[in-house]
């Protein structure tokens, strides 16, 4: 029942409120006269006055205090709640909810899922049916003339989640014209954006019914570019009307640590700005993201892939730099300026330097102690970018990737073409695939390849009459890259031209990669996603049955379902579909004059019974104060009250000192608190146990454990973190995210326990640690650390014998020194640990012995692995003693 802008879920309570006149009488009511009896002894009374009076009744404000006492009960019974649109329920019908679920929805994305179950529930109210429609296209798109249950339509609106696109309204109404029937009441959830479609939508909506668009407040910000530059990162903000004038980015590794920041400010009613973090190049070079800080979106986040950074590039220059503007690599170097951090040497000292690429032009057979140098450096990874020239067309020595014919290609020799040849459309298997050559290039001489040779490597670049103009074959783990022309312009028109310049920056990609530069494997050369940006701006892991992207497609394609905003790999080379494209505009919808506009909050629903209840309570405890200073017994109740405070600041102060004590001073396990009561005390007992162990038989001597909230606690104090999972996994807040983070950041060491043996196929973990930038995972061995750490042990037993066990792999964690810092499994280890799991003793004690392992590795490390050297070292002291 609703009464104007209050809806009571329990009307029938409020019949109550016809008792209270009668209650009234009640507290007023006299009691029966005293029996009148002769008293002889009353005479020794008479004459003797007080000034303590009986009320004969109790007094009117009094009762009236009471009264409202009771009504307020009467109404808390009643479940009220404040709801400003509850008259609309009372219309019944159809109910259509239109939500705009792209990722400009995300920052408020928790608001649109509360708006959106409260029309909900004002439909299940009219016993009306729902129907739902998406304006963010998917694959399949869900077709909006399907009635719903209440129930279902919660359950789906439960598991929505924003895309990492924008939405496409003129495909919303596309798909709602091709229903039928109308809605006696439609509610539209925008994202309070304009664009192309928003005038189609809105003209359709309004053709089938009433239309109530809840619109929330505009601050939406985007990020439409980002770069590496030789001052370091670079990026271009853009904003709506009212978005925030000030705010700052921040440059992120692939694993989101944080390399720097930068602040923003929009001048005036400026809408778009740029800022710069400035950072070294050789930290430049390792940023794979920048975000604007605490926005929530994959609008907030400029990817940039693999190559995108200022890869640190040898020139070798064995003359040195006496006549810089002679040598051949004065073209390269002026090309790969503004894109790489340039150094010029011999091999030997550009290796010893930590070089990611070198460019080699023509030169001589290379020394014997340079040759073992660049030998090693390629099997390490190194990129090698070699020009011809007389000298390798000579003598061409190992480092070239195909057998090169002796002499040289010319204009007038017994090989030579009689006029220069361009150069021919790149291969679709081609890093260069989608450069468009210049008509007006032209090669005059080239080194041409042994045809059997050609077999063996990748061709990148021919001419028109298919001759190689650029080859390629992995050496190792490295590349090595030969252009078969010059890097001066004597043999082409190449280096005087732009293509050099793409071409050049596209090589370069390959350079500074985790697992080196050799070329990767693709089949038929498209684009094949690498990892996704979800709604909230997140990288996870693409879907293993991503449709590969044709690179001509991939030019121009921007984010949809079919394109999915992320970074993808083609032959080794990274490039990225970022969610907010170049021209992206943020301005206000426009709707026509009749759709009624409301805050996306009008409809949420704000429960009033339990303060109802406590205000109750308070005006009950007042009564009871008022009765007991009426009595005369107010004194020795506030001596009683005073007492109970005093022992309570004793003990309650030195329990919170206690609590409250520097966690810096003292070593204490840590647990998540998850809100069950059950949980959290197994999870304490569990950890105690732990703690008991580690004190009797290791050196360490942790204290009480501690319960902490992700979002609001210091865990950086804290090694060893345990978090499992309760009944219901959510995904966490922002500020819970950062906090996570920078744990994992710091080296802290976070066990996720699913505690379902596998049941659930890890589905838990994935919904906790949903949002953060979760590394690599790897199912811990028998050579890993962990199994050696403290005690010797092959499994992980906890509830269950069979556990399973994930780690942080190696390589992600290189930047630790290969320790990892996230561990996930589903043993139910604080069960194990406390007892309270009905397990063997046995099986107990390998579980409190993996429980020390952990903690042990949180302590110390991987220092276990380096005991593969005692063999070594005992066999060395053994020599020293003969």
């Amino acid at each position: 029942m609703s009464f104007g802008p209050f809806l009571f879920a329990a009307p029938g309570a409020l019949f109550a409120l016809l008792a209270l006149p009668l209650l009234f009488f009640i507290m007023r009511a006299t009691p029966p006269a005293p029996a009148r009896e002769q008293f002889p002894p009353v005479r020794l009374l008479e004459g003797l006055r007080t000034e303590e009076q009986s009320r004969e009744r109790a007094p009117l404000w009094l009762v009236l205090f009471r009264m409202l006492a009771a009504a307020l009960l009467i109404l808390a019974f009643a479940r009220p709640s404040l709801a400003p649109s509850a008259a609309e329920s009372a219309q019944g019908g159809r109910t259509l909810i239109v939500i705009d679920d792209g990722w400009t929805s995300a920052p408020f994305w928790s608001d649109v899922r509360t708006a959106a179950i409260a029309a909900v529930t004002q439909a299940e109210r009219a016993r009306a049916p729902v129907f739902m429609l998406l304006t963010a296209p998917n694959t399949p798109a869900r077709d909006p003339g399907e009635a719903l249950t209440a129930a279902d339509a919660k359950a789906r609106i439960g598991r929505l989640e924003p895309q990492p696109w924008r939405p496409d309204r003129a495909n919303a109404a596309q798909r709602l014209a091709q229903t039928r029937g109308n809605f006696d009441r439609i509610v539209w959830i925008s994202d309070g954006l304009n664009d192309a479609g928003a005038e189609a939508l809105a003209a359709e909506l309004q053709r089938r019914g009433r239309v109530v668009a809840r619109l929330p407040a505009l601050t939406a910000r985007a990020l439409v570019s980002g770069s590496v530059t030789p001052q370091g990162v670079v990026a271009e903000v853009r904003r709506a009307t009212n978005g925030s004038a000030v705010g700052a980015i921040a440059a992120e590794t692939a694993e989101g640590r944080s390399l720097g920041a930068a602040e923003f400010s929009f001048s005036g009613d400026a809408l778009t700005t740029s800022a710069r973090i400035e950072l070294p190049p050789e930290i430049a070079a390792r940023a794979a993201r920048v975000r604007i800080v605490g926005e929530q979106g994959a609008g907030a986040v400029r990817l940039l892939p693999a190559g995108a950074g200022r890869p640190f590039v040898g020139l070798v220059d064995p003359g040195g730099a006496g006549q810089p503007l002679l040598s051949e690599l004065f073209y390269a170097d002026r090309a790969l300026q503004p894109y790489a951090s340039l150094q010029r040497g011999s091999i030997t000292q550009l290796i010893d330097a930590r070089a990611q690429a070198l460019i080699l032009p023509d030169a001589s057979r290379i020394a014997p102690t340079d040759r073992a140098a660049l030998e090693r450096w390629l099997d390490a990874g190194g990129l090698l970018v070699r020009f011809a020239g007389p000298r390798l067309a000579n003598d061409a020595d190992e480092f070239v990737p195909v057998r090169l014919r002796p002499g040289s290609r010319t204009l007038g020799s017994a090989l030579a073409w009689e006029t220069p040849l361009a150069v021919a459309t790149f291969p679709a298997d081609s890093p260069y695939a989608g450069i468009a050559p210049p008509a007006d290039v032209n090669v005059r001489r080239q080194v041409l390849a042994e045809p059997a040779s050609l077999q063996e490597a990748r061709v990148w670049a021919t001419l028109t009459d298919n001759s190689p103009l650029v080859t390629a074959q992995a050496h190792g783990r490295g590349l090595i890259v030969l252009f078969h022309i010059s890097a001066g312009p004597e043999w082409s028109d190449v280096p005087l031209s732009g293509l050099f310049v793409e071409m050049l920056r596209r090589t370069l990609a390959f350079a500074a990669r985790a697992d080196g530069a050799g070329e990767r494997e693709i089949t038929g050369g498209p684009y094949v996603a690498t990892r996704v940006l979800d709604g909230y701006g997140s990288l996870s892991p693409a879907p293993q049955d991503s449709a590969p992207i044709a690179p001509e497609a991939f030019a121009t394609a921007f984010a949809s379902p079919a394109t999915p905003p992320g970074l993808y790999e083609r032959a080794g080379v990274s490039a990225a579909i970022d969610a907010a494209r170049a021209a992206e505009t943020l301005e206000p919808l426009v709707l026509p004059s009749g759709i009624e506009r409301e805050g996306l909050n009008a409809a949420i629903q704000r429960p009033l019974a339990g303060w109802l209840f406590g205000l109750a309570a308070l005006l009950l405890a007042a009564d009871l104060l008022i009765a007991l200073f009426l009595l005369g017994r107010l004194p020795r109740f506030a001596r009683a009250m005073a007492a109970g405070l005093a022992l309570l600041v004793v003990f309650g102060g030195d329990a919170h000192a206690q609590n409250m004590d520097d966690p810096t001073q003292t070593l204490r396990l840590a647990y998540v608190q998850t809100g069950d009561a059950r949980l959290d005390r197994a999870s304490e007992a569990g950890l105690q146990a732990l703690s008991d162990i580690l004190t009797t038989r290791t050196s360490v001597e942790p204290g009480r454990p501690v319960g902490i909230d992700l979002a609001r606690d210091n865990l950086a104090a804290y090694p060893f973190l345990y978090w499992p999972a309760p009944s219901s996994p959510r995904r966490m807040s922002d500020a819970a995210l950062a906090n996570v983070d920078r744990y994992l950041a710091v080296g802290g060491l976070l066990l996720v326990d699913t505690r379902d043996a596998g049941a659930s196929g890890g589905r838990p973990a994935a919904q906790m640690l949903s949002g953060v930038d979760v590394p690599p995972l790897e199912l811990v061995g028998t050579e890993h650390v962990l199994t050696r750490a403290f005690y010797l042990m092959r499994s992980f037993p906890g509830r269950s014998q069979s556990t399973q066990l994930w780690a942080e792999s190696a390589a992600a964690a290189s930047s630790r020194d290969g320790v990892a810092s996230l561990f996930v499994g589903n043993g139910d280890w604080a069960a194990a640990w406390s007892g309270q799991a009905s397990i063997s003793d046995r099986q107990r004690e390998l579980s409190l012995r993996f429980g020390v392992n952990l903690v042990m590795v949180a302590l110390t490390g991987n220092y276990k692995a380096d005991q593969v050297h005692v063999p070594a070292l005992l066999e060395r002291m053994g020599e020293e003693r003969r």
